[in-house]
């Protein structure tokens, strides 16, 4: 039978698993060319071919390490770039609690993101500086505030023709939760981090219908 203790530990590890989630699909990730973390092999890029989704992990002694998530798309690369820099809608597209744009100064927006977790760790929040480059599809983003320790990332968006384009994106993200080990998040990492993907996949299916 389940003690109380087992049952807080399952709350945790569901509310690490969600906010880890939700971080990563609000961040983003570096295309090529950044030695073999940035690139893909030759069977990896079948995959991406074939419509699968996969997660790289950078080679590092650092204990929490950066993920890189890539994903086709049938849609061309602005249709995707829009999507993701949603940001009034990203509490549909990503399933968080809210997500509101504090100012912005040309290509620099400041934006807040909460996510409401189950006790005993309640609602996480951070202010992120993102740097947009439209031109390339992609941006840059790093946390500013919040009691997320650390939030950093990219996205990338390479057009492989009038419909069709491949997004590479990395994330980097320590929720702040004390007592977690590294190696338990880079687990969580890695297991969440395709569902960035498939939540912008699915909001154009969305989108698509309703047209």
């Amino acid at each position: 039978m389940p003690t109380p203790t087992s049952f807080k530990m399952r709350g945790v590890r569901t509310a690490i698993a969600l906010l880890t989630g939700a971080l990563l699909c609000v961040t983003a990730a570096p295309a090529r060319g950044q030695g073999s973390f940035g690139e893909l092999s030759a069977d990896e890029q079948d995959k991406v071919d074939r419509g699968e989704i996969i997660v790289k992990v950078e080679k590092t002694e650092a204990p929490l390490k950066r993920f890189m998530v890539v994903g086709r798309f049938e849609a061309s690369a602005a249709d995707v770039f829009r999507v993701f820099t949603d940001y009034d809608h990203y509490a549909e597209i990503f399933n968080i609690k809210d997500t509101k744009v504090l100012s912005r100064v040309g290509n620099v927006l400041n934006i807040r993101a909460a996510f409401q977790l189950p006790w005993p760790i309640g609602e996480k929040w951070l202010i992120n500086e993102t740097r947009l480059q439209p031109e390339r599809y992609s941006f840059v983003y790093k946390r500013t505030e919040g009691n997320i320790v650390e939030y950093a990332g990219s996205l990338r968006i390479i057009p492989k023709g009038p419909q069709a384009c491949e997004a590479y994106y990395v994330a980097k993200t320590d929720p702040g939760i004390p007592g977690l080990p590294a190696w338990l998040l880079n687990r969580f990492q890695e297991s969440m981090l395709p569902s960035s993907i498939q939540s912008v996949r699915d909001q154009l299916k969305r989108q698509k219908k309703a047209s």
